[in-house]
């Protein structure tokens, strides 16, 4: 990538980022009794959440697939835009990972005071990851999710 992308790329390459930001409440509500804005939160996503809910239960393997085959493997997008929906898929996956996860946790630790901090931090460190994604789309860049090197520091300087 030798320029910044247009910015309708950027803001198309938010979209992908909805589907792992709403799952997070599916799997962090035992959190609300510690920390408020949680619940305000949950009010933005809702109706997404809502919307989500009412489609038919082969709607997110239909979404999943036809994101995968008709965005990632296509070489007629933007490896921008594609890099971004295989992100957005990924964090997906890490959320429902670990709430199958979790499930095999005793419930007694689970809906514990160690189960609603550890929802806490799983969904404030999640909540981080994504909108760091979200920035990254939006000015143009590429996403370290790990953000564990400097890699996302030494990205191609563009024109302001």
């Amino acid at each position: 990538m030798t320029k910044r992308p247009r910015w309708w790329w950027r803001v198309l390459a938010c979209i992908p980022y909805l589907m792992p930001l709403s799952e997070t409440w599916m799997y962090a509500e035992t959190a609300y009794s510690l920390h408020g804005f949680l619940e305000d939160y949950e009010f933005a996503t809702y109706p997404f959440l809502t919307f989500i809910g009412k489609l038919p239960s082969w709607f997110l393997l239909a979404y999943f697939f036809s994101a995968y085959l008709g965005i990632v493997r296509n070489n007629r997008w933007p490896h921008f835009f594609r890099f971004h929906v295989v992100t957005g898929m990924l964090l997906e996956i890490i959320v429902q990972v670990i709430g199958t996860v979790n499930d095999w946790v005793p419930q007694s630790l689970y809906w514990g005071k160690i189960g609603a901090h550890y929802w806490l931090a799983l969904a404030f460190a999640f909540l981080f990851i994504v909108a760091e994604c979200i920035r990254c789309a939006l000015r143009g860049m590429y996403a370290d999710v790990p953000f564990l090197s400097d890699a996302s520091y030494m990205q191609i300087p563009f024109d302001t």
